[in-house]
């Protein structure tokens, strides 16, 4: 309630959300809509606190979270499903998902009473290789049969001609997604092209940026780059949507990443976004709260920052070794490693073991292709090498000897 007052005390008029499929689809036909899942309550405070709303139900959301937003267990059901395609395989998930999901969100639409206007269809689809058509207008459908005329449906892409191609879907409002700008007209160049009419809508407007681990600095944008551009959009008479205004926290393993080349993002979605991942009202929030007041009213609301206290000095102290874990899963033997999906394990450790053969050299090459992330590599439990796919590194030189245990963790 805190963050969504402090949005309409800024001068925004609506909030955006997104809706993870595998935050709510646990496994299948195993659904949660609770607790932090509860978005149906979350739209419910929005309107009581004056905001209209814009859902992205996906079923790919990207928004830097793991898969995408896809839950895991799609890959135990089929290794190779085609995600993102009309592959059966993976439209029959979806539809059972959406058949779920909609019911829930039908009676938040707009023409129903309440305050949710639009709807996105899928998720930057034109930076995906597929450009498989007859999915996006397949999910279009699905999503029209049950949103109607109750709410505005939308496709979101990046602002090139290239994202466009395959993005926009027939009869779907387009909206590019762009960060500051010192010509914003010209940003919506390439949209006209593709949609003569309509009203311009930037659906991202980047106030900061992700940050990857190995970054130097976190991911930022300046303050009167901001500034500038959102007094630019305000003139066009366009739509737009700061991406993002408050910055949050993937917690555990949630975070996702970039590919080609691999680059995993970091824990924090601070974002350099204006009100901060710990709420704190950022210098750039009230410079946007300024620049809108030139152009509209701006609730005369006070609002301040998050409460915060000192908890002092907080010691941890070792409890229990990492191998000697007594929650850890055991599986059988196997004789090739298996995937952490096939195993349904979707998050978290897995730790390989194997006995080096007697005729072990002593000096050999450890070479694993398949590394997804982060490997430490042990001998008898203990840290010997790291293999890592950000740092493009998949051997190394393994001393050993014959009868040790080669542990990847």
């Amino acid at each position: 309630k805190e963050r969504l007052r402090q949005y309409r005390a800024a001068g925004l008029n609506a909030v955006c959300t997104y809706i993870e499929w595998s935050r709510h689809e646990l496994s299948p036909g195993s659904y949660s809509f609770s607790g932090e899942n509860d978005f149906e309550y979350f739209v419910r405070l929005a309107q009581l606190e004056g905001l209209l709303v814009i859902l992205r139900p996906g079923p790919y959301i990207c928004s830097e979270r793991d898969f995408g937003g896809y839950p895991p267990w799609l890959l135990y059901e089929n290794p190779n499903m085609g995600l993102r395609t009309n592959e059966s395989s993976h439209t029959q998930f979806v539809k059972s998902w959406l058949s779920v999901l909609f019911p829930r969100i039908q009676p938040l639409l707009y023409g129903n009473g309440g305050p949710v206007i639009m709807v996105q269809v899928e998720n930057e689809y034109g930076s995906f290789s597929a450009c498989d058509g007859n999915y996006t207008r397949w999910l279009r459908d699905v999503f029209r049969s049950y949103v109607g005329d109750d709410a505005v449906l939308f496709t979101t892409d990046g602002a090139g001609s290239g994202y466009l191609k395959c993005g926009t879907i027939p009869g779907v409002l387009a909206t590019v997604d762009f960060g500051p700008s010192t010509n914003v007209s010209r940003e919506f160049d390439a949209l006209r092209q593709y949609q003569k009419h309509g009203p311009l809508v930037n659906s991202e407007f980047y106030t900061g940026w992700l940050t990857h681990w190995g970054d130097p600095e976190m991911g930022s944008r300046s303050t009167s780059s901001i500034v500038n551009s959102t007094r630019q959009l305000l003139a066009l008479n366009a739509s737009f949507n700061f991406y993002v205004f408050h910055g949050g926290t993937s917690f555990g393993f949630s975070t996702g990443a970039n590919i080609s080349p691999f680059l995993p993002q970091v824990t924090s979605y601070d974002f350099d976004a204006p009100i901060s991942e710990s709420g704190n009202l950022t210098e750039k929030y009230y410079a946007i709260r300024s620049v809108i007041s030139e152009f509209m009213p701006v609730p005369d609301t006070p609002v301040e920052s998050s409460r915060t206290t000192d908890y002092g000095t907080v010691l941890l102290a070792p409890k229990i070794s990492l191998f000697d874990s007594h929650t850890a899963i055991k599986y059988p033997a196997f004789e090739y490693p298996q995937t952490f999906e096939s195993l349904q394990q979707y998050s978290g450790y897995m730790f390989y073991e194997t006995r080096l053969p007697p005729r072990f050299p002593g000096l050999g090459y450890l070479l694993a292709n398949n590394v997804h992330d982060r490997t430490v590599v042990c001998l008898d439990k203990k840290p010997v090498g790291v293999l890592s796919r950000s740092d493009n590194i998949y051997q190394m030189i393994l001393a050993g000897q014959a009868g040790q245990m080669l542990g990847l963790l």
